[in-house]
């Protein structure tokens, strides 16, 4: 095609509201504070985030009408201890996190305090080997949970949090090879998040047909969830607008809709309601945190 030609088409094409191959509308320009770039997946199979960025897409679109569009997209995949770093850094790059709230965290970035998985995160089942499903079904105490060990990534709050608890924990240097070393007991059983475990059983199973997701236990402390920006002026600015965003998402119930679409079928697979619950504290957490308000958090039923 002649460079004419293709002028005239690509012409005739953004008229229709069409933006061929390689041509930049302006209606992709916005303004930096609403430029959000949030952390990718650490590796290909890497679900875990997907429904946190349709909530936050939703808390955008909420607030279009006030504080006009807005561009979302994914930063370089990176280690959670680094997107911090990056979130603290002055140039243009990550600015937008979701992460488990700590103390440490909450002196380093600015968090909005609305439970993005509605606390889910803070359940937790364990993928373990499929033939060891004995031993865990004779697990009736804490006590008996501490004869077990623990596989973490070593730079996630859990591994405090589990330590804290009396529960040994054994880490590895990345998410995804903690699931190699389950499957060469290295430890015994990988606590997940009920909101993370079956998309990550199905990615795994392939590879590890005797991994399996442990049937009668699950395990909580509380685990609240939150987007988080930099303490800096554009960051307060996506964090106000984030904030209005998500509780005009609970006023009008559409974050109770995200969260059924996305985690009832698994709450009801994994019956979380006909487990035995066996709670441990999160001494790591500050004490402003939005407790007091049931509509924020997700409670199975028994």
């Amino acid at each position: 095609m002649g460079l004419q030609r293709f002028s005239r088409v690509c012409v005739c094409l953004c008229a229709m509201g069409f933006a061929p191959f390689g041509v930049v509308r302006a209606a992709d320009d916005v303004a930096p504070q609403w430029r959000f770039v949030h952390n990718a997946p650490e590796t290909a199979g890497d679900q875990r985030y997907d429904y946190h960025w349709r909530v936050l897409r939703a808390a955008l679109e909420v607030t279009r009408s006030k504080y006009g569009d807005y561009r979302l997209e994914p930063g370089q995949p990176m280690s959670e201890k680094l997107q911090v770093v990056e979130m603290q850094r002055p140039q243009i790059g990550l600015n937008t996190l979701v992460l488990d709230a700590t103390q440490t965290l909450e002196e380093a970035l600015l968090p909005v305090k609305i439970p993005v998985d509605k606390g889910l995160l803070g359940y937790r089942v364990f993928l373990i080997q499929a033939e060891d499903q004995p031993r865990f079904a004779g697990v009736q105490s804490l006590e008996q949970l501490r004869q077990l060990r623990f596989g973490q990534q070593r730079e996630w709050s859990d591994v405090a949090v589990y330590r804290a608890a009396g529960l040994p924990v054994v880490t590895g240097s990345s998410y995804e090879g903690l699931f190699h070393m389950l499957m060469l007991r290295r430890f015994d059983a990988f606590g997940r998040g009920v909101s993370e475990v079956s998309g990550e059983l199905a990615h795994w199973r392939t590879q590890y047909p005797q991994m399996a997701i442990e049937r009668e236990l699950l395990l909580y402390y509380p685990l609240p969830v939150y987007f988080w920006f930099a303490r800096t002026d554009e960051g307060r600015l996506r964090a106000q607008r984030v904030e209005e965003g998500m509780l005009a998402l609970i006023a009008d119930g559409t974050l109770d809709r995200l969260f059924t679409e996305e985690y009832a079928a698994t709450i009801e697979q994994l019956g979380l309601d006909r487990r035995r619950t066996l709670r441990i504290a999160n001494p790591h957490l500050s004490s402003n945190h939005p407790f007091d308000k049931p509509a924020y958090w997700f409670t199975p039923m028994p």
